[in-house]
């Protein structure tokens, strides 16, 4: 009001207020006179000038407004200082140091139909519907360079037992490209070899890795460096090398050991499409199958057995699809592996070494979201089998569909048919058989862990 009232006082101080003479002639009463007129524009276009000074102005300072707020709102929390800080309840802040447990439980239902009849290789091989395992899972970030990690085992059936799967620590990220592990873990051998059995794509591992390689394949204590190489003939490439103990009773000396065995893997990487991409690896290992410092089964002094190398090659593929505006509903993994062992023993008098071999390949295909359907085929000449005679090749298929209900949870169903399967009997004879099974798999996992492949 103040910057308006100014330009009308200046107006009508410029309006003449002498009045007029008789002598002089009046203007009409109905035509105003052109000051006046001129005057009055002269007002308005002040008013209208004013009026948008008055709008730009409030313009310009909402927008000052809408600035400092979004600053303000982009702005990083400031940091209070610790000595003005008012203590409340630490008991919060201490869970950031417990470590991440998860529990993970699998239940396997079984149903053995042989063709032989009321036969069994054993006690683990009757129908029956036991919990297979259960499993305790910690993981801990110790600090920026290291993790730690591990796995207990509660096995129920068919006798109670408590196995030490994993527990390790890995350092990283204080040589570049290179990570440390020092503990007890599966050995990087091929691929499914590094996956615990409740992550495994099918009920068990494939039969082709067992027989190559021993029940549940290789792991030990020991130490592990892995290095992310540069991408010379690949996108990606890495190699793992690993010193661990020799307690593997099938490859080599079991309880017995003194010599540690080493092992590697060479992974490369080949991204083939924007959708597909290609894995290769070639895995090897060698050790000592001879006992150190045994008694022998009659009793006696201790005695330690000629020397007797083990070596051990493996390869394998993984071939993987998943298309991106559709990887939720569709994808597609063929993966395949083989393994080859030459080892000396005493028991093959002919040249002293036996070869044994195993060869697995399965297709994978998800049919929706949660459904997905498979089938694997094995080949094996096992490494523990009756000398001289005895080379006949073990075989089975095994079609299978998982439904997951979740990240947590799945099921799956599976059937089973082999031939020439080994097994040894309770009063340790090893023979062949038939195998013919159904099995259904339920299984959980409450916790942070879910069901990740190591």
């Amino acid at each position: 009001m103040v910057r308006l009232a100014l330009p009308l006082a200046l107006a009508l101080t410029l309006i003449p207020t002498t009045p007029a003479t008789a002598q002089e002639e009046a203007p009409p009463a109905s035509a105003p006179s052109a000051e006046l007129e001129a005057l009055r524009h002269r007002v308005e276009a002040l008013e209208r000038e004013l009026t948008a000074t008055r709008d730009k102005v409030e313009e310009s300072e909402l927008e000052k407004i809408v600035k400092e707020a979004e600053t303000e709102a982009k702005a990083p929390e400031e940091q209070a200082d610790p000595s003005k800080r008012e203590f409340l309840w630490g008991a919060l802040a201490l869970q950031k140091l417990n470590p991440e447990i998860s529990v993970s439980a699998d239940f396997t239902a079984q149903l053995v139909l042989d063709d032989e009849g009321q036969f069994y290789a054993g006690r683990d091989d009757r129908s029956s519907m036991p919990i297979r395992e259960l499993g305790l899972h910690m993981q801990h970030v110790l600090d920026p360079y290291s993790l730690f990690k591990a796995s207990i085992c509660f096995i129920p059936w068919p006798d109670a037992e408590v196995e030490l799967e994993e527990v390790y620590i890995t350092w990283f990220g204080i040589v570049p490209s290179l990570s440390l592990t020092v503990g007890r873990f599966r050995n990087t051998f091929g691929v499914v070899n590094r996956w615990h059995e409740h992550d495994l794509d099918q009920v068990e591992y494939p039969m082709a890795l067992e027989l190559a390689l021993g029940p549940g394949g290789l792991s030990g204590s020991g130490v592990s460096v892995k290095w992310f190489m540069p991408p010379l003939w690949a996108h990606a490439n890495e190699l793992t090398i690993e010193i661990t103990d020799g307690e593997n009773e099938t490859l080599y000396a079991g309880e017995h050991f003194s010599v540690p065995t080493a092992s590697g893997r060479l992974k490369s990487y080949y991204d083939l499409t924007e959708s597909t991409y290609l894995e290769l690896g070639l895995s090897g290992a060698v050790g000592v199958n001879n006992r150190r410092g045994y008694v022998p089964p009659g009793g006696g002094e201790l005695r330690d057995e000629p020397w007797r190398r083990t070596l051990v090659f493996g390869a394998d593929l993984t071939l993987q699809w998943s298309p991106l505006q559709r990887a939720k509903y569709r994808s597609f993994t063929w993966r395949t592996e083989w393994f080859y062992v030459n080892k000396e023993t005493p028991d093959d008098l002919i040249d002293g070494v036996r070869e044994s071999w195993g060869l697995y390949s399965y297709l994978d295909y998800q049919l929706s979201t949660r459904l997905f359907a498979g089938v694997r085929f094995d080949a094996a000449l096992p490494t523990i089998r009756r000398p001289y005679e005895d080379r006949d090749v073990a075989w089975d298929i095994v079609p299978y569909i998982t439904f997951w209900q979740s990240e947590f949870v799945y099921l799956r169903l599976e059937y089973r048919h082999g031939r020439n399967i080994p097994y040894q009997s309770e009063d340790g004879t090893l023979g062949r058989r038939t195998d013919n099974r159904v099995l259904l798999q339920i299984d959980f996992a409450a916790g942070p862990h879910k069901h990740e492949k190591y």
